[in-house]
């Protein structure tokens, strides 16, 4: 068994493809240390076993696999990683370690990352856009965060460790505030407790789009949405799915053929940033003094100008592409589109692949 369960609950946005690309292509050096990090990916889809009902009936699987690579590895560390736990009730995971992994929870450290409110906002519209969820503008989506309280951090954070105690630790997505200003370090510093380690330097991934790019992909969903009316077909939790992993690829593959690279990256409208420090400026009050001894998160909400613009940012693939560009986009959405929604989980599985491979080519 493991001597020690490191769990990385994200959030999303947060280096969490980073880090996992490092653990899995073993892109560190531990003087005297060894970790097991039972996956050739992430543990996303054990996390949605927690959350989504028609995952409900692999929980098991999923999890009790894990469990058996941990028991039989003789690793000083055990590292599980999804930042789909964003979204996991923490009474919900206690129970299945409980179920699932017996003699576990009292060897186990949790840690979260959070990103300060306007960062969270401008990483998580842009998130939506690359996989079709946020069709409409930014106001739009501010408006469904105002009203779900989606990034209102203090209850979710406080639930984790009321569940967990002081096994679970809140670390705050401020550059200067990581170690070495790096989220991958910071997170192999909190794993080991010291600074006697080495990560490669070529390990990032997951970086955000330009706003050019941002709206290709905007492009492709319209596409998809287009194709599906046409074929009256209704969402299911499966096509969901698979158009996410449809939105993931294309992003990968237009990121990696550096489609107008040198493009802006998308900020925040200039006359939102009032209201957004006015909504959430009592729970960026709250979190710092609840977790961390500075006010990292109050600073980067009074710093909201550096993240905004007054210049126009069409989301319109028209806007920044030519005719051609725009119209061999949709020829090949639609045929994926086709694709995916003949054969979803399929689709999905075989996206996964590519990505895989894509990440194994650059290594």
């Amino acid at each position: 068994m493991i001597k020690e369960l490191i769990v990385h609950l994200g959030d999303t946005k947060t280096g969490s493809t980073s880090i996992q690309r490092a653990l899995v292509q073993k892109a560190y050096d531990i003087p005297g240390a060894s970790i097991c990090y039972p996956t050739g990916n992430h543990h996303i889809a054990m996390a949605k076993t927690l959350t989504r009902k028609h995952r409900l009936p692999e929980r098991g699987k999923r999890f009790t696999r894990v469990y058996t690579d941990l028991k039989q590895s003789k690793a000083d560390y055990g590292i599980v990683s999804a930042e789909h736990f964003q979204f996991v009730d923490p009474e919900v995971f206690a129970g299945a370690i409980a179920e699932f992994w017996p003699g576990i929870e009292s060897r186990m450290r949790l840690v979260a990352y959070v990103r300060p409110h306007p960062d969270k906002l401008l990483s998580s519209f842009s998130e939506r856009v690359k996989l079709g969820n946020a069709m409409g503008s930014f106001e739009t989506y501010l408006d469904k965060m105002s009203e779900s309280g989606g990034i209102d951090y203090l209850p979710r954070f406080q639930k984790w460790r009321d569940v967990f105690g002081d096994r679970f630790t809140l670390r705050p997505f401020v550059r200067k505030e990581l170690h070495k200003e790096d989220a991958v370090a910071d997170f192999f510093r909190f794993v080991l407790g010291h600074e006697d380690f080495t990560v490669s330097d070529d390990i990032s991934a997951n970086t955000s789009l330009t706003v050019p790019q941002l709206a290709l992909l905007r492009e492709v969903h319209s596409v998809f949405r287009a194709r599906q009316k046409q074929r009256g077909r209704k969402m299911t939790p499966r096509l969901t799915e698979a158009r996410s992993a449809l939105g993931r690829t294309t992003s990968e593959r237009i990121r990696e053929a550096g489609l107008d690279k040198s493009g802006q990256k998308f900020k925040i409208p200039a006359r939102f940033a009032e209201r957004i420090q006015e909504r959430y400026r009592a729970d960026a009050e709250a979190l710092d003094r609840e977790f961390f001894s500075g006010s990292p998160m109050i600073e980067a909400l009074d710093a909201i100008d550096s993240k905004t613009t007054t210049e126009r940012q069409s989301l319109k693939a028209g806007d920044h592409f030519s005719a051609d560009v725009v119209s061999s986009v949709q020829i090949f959405s639609s045929i994926l589109s086709d694709m995916l929604l003949e054969k979803p989980e399929t689709f999905k599985k075989l996206a996964g692949k590519t990505r895989i491979m894509l990440a194994s080519n650059q290594k």
